[in-house]
């Protein structure tokens, strides 16, 4: 089936045959009996009887005169007959046949190679259509929009993106209400070649126009980001954010992805919390670990703590625990520090020598010898921690010794 604006445009082609071509500029040009035939199809086909014009038709051209207007008459009508018909391959070889004859008059002429390239076009033959459609748009002194996307489509349909760009352009700029489609192919024809900073202009253009598709805010982001304008792809998702536009889950963690980037963290995690509340994203763990590393990267140790501890639990592993339990060392909180760790090693660990190696030192810290020496024997007997078990034994054996001198003989 033909395009709606195809189909239009077939059905005011025939028309305007029928109420012209033949009676108003031809009837004095052609012989009688053409004159009568050609009426006569066209009586036939105004009550869609297609087939019986067809008939009539193909007696009329094998009795008009060769080289003849009456011939070339009769093929135009025979494809606008096919076209009736949706027989649009034979439509084609019709009209192009009345072309070669080079009996029609310059207007109708170029009517018909447009209509030719419409059909090429319509059935996706762009290659074929471009000639036609270019001799016939240089016959117009003042094309409309659509004729200019016509020729923009056909030369983006055939990779011809730089000849399709300012005929898209032409018609955006000269259209009150310009489609979306209009807007699209012009995008599309900047990255094709690799032109992102004109299609981040086009990105914001079509944003003006439809600001709430959401997949535009993320384009625009993207292209932002291919230019290294980061903190302009952050605003420009930020902004969507803020408007109501940007709900999918994916173009969030983009956003907060970018935040990272540009080295805002605090961002980042404040716009995961946005998410959560909004119920824009699902409290996962692939989030949930996002946030706690964004919160540890923006120095909030006590927020990533916590949110270590509740990825833990999402996760029902110890690792989050571990990592908590470092947080707490640097803080120089011991006594939490090996609250973690017990809990990390309860969980299950992939590496539990790193976990017992660090409850050793965390014992020893609070001259906690007795379990000290038990999780430092622990560590030492898993390969990757063994030899700094080792060390830390002896360490420990030093630190006890100067407890217990302290214990009895004072500070």
């Amino acid at each position: 089936m033909l395009s709606k604006d195809i189909s239009t445009l077939v059905t005011l082609t025939l028309l305007l045959f029928l109420l012209f071509t033949v009676q108003d500029t031809f009837a004095n040009s052609v012989t009688s009996k053409t004159y009568k035939k050609l009426t006569e199809a066209q009586e036939q086909m105004a009550e869609e009887n297609i087939t019986e014009a067809i008939s009539t038709l193909e007696e009329l051209k094998d009795e008009v005169k060769p080289d003849s207007l009456d011939l070339a008459l009769t093929l135009q009508m025979l494809g606008y007959a096919a076209m009736a018909n949706e027989n649009f391959g034979e439509a084609i070889v019709h009209l192009k046949q009345s072309l070669s004859l080079n009996k029609l008059p310059e207007k109708v002429k170029y009517n018909v190679g447009y209509m030719v390239a419409q059909l090429h076009s319509a059935q996706g033959e762009f290659v074929q259509a471009i000639d036609f459609a270019a001799e016939w748009f240089d016959t117009l002194e003042q094309p409309t929009p659509a004729q200019m996307m016509f020729m923009a489509n056909i030369y983006a349909q055939t990779k011809n993106y730089k000849q399709s760009i300012p005929f898209a352009r032409s018609a955006i700029s000269e259209s009150a209400t310009p489609k979306e489609s209009w807007f699209q192919l012009l995008i599309a024809a900047h990255y094709e070649l690799e032109d992102f900073k004109s299609a981040a202009s086009a990105l914001q253009k079509i944003i003006g126009y439809w600001p709430g598709n959401s997949s535009y805010w993320e384009q625009l982001a993207s292209v932002y980001v291919m230019l290294e304008d980061e903190s302009r792809a952050l605003a420009t998702l930020r902004l969507a954010w803020m408007s109501g536009v940007l709900e999918r889950e994916e173009s969030i963690k983009s956003m907060v992805q970018l935040a990272f980037a540009r080295g805002i963290p605090e961002h980042a995690a404040k716009l995961l919390n946005l998410g959560f509340e909004k119920d824009l994203l699902p409290r996962e763990p692939v989030y949930v670990r996002m946030l706690a590393n964004a919160w540890l990267s923006a120095r909030e140790a006590g927020t990533a703590i916590d949110t270590f501890k509740e990825l833990a639990e999402l996760e029902e592993k110890g690792e989050p625990l571990l990592r908590a339990a470092n947080l707490y060392i640097e803080q120089g909180d011991w006594n939490m520090a090996e609250k973690s760790l017990e809990s990390a090693i309860n969980k299950g660990l992939e590496e539990p020598g790193k976990a017992w190696l660090l409850l050793g030192i965390a014992h020893a810290e609070q001259e906690n010898f007795k379990q000290c020496f038990a999780s430092l024997r622990k560590a030492r007997s898993f390969e990757d921690t063994k030899r700094q078990a080792t060390k830390w034994i002896t360490y420990a054996q030093d630190m006890r010794k100067q407890h217990e001198w302290k214990l009895s003989y004072g500070s």
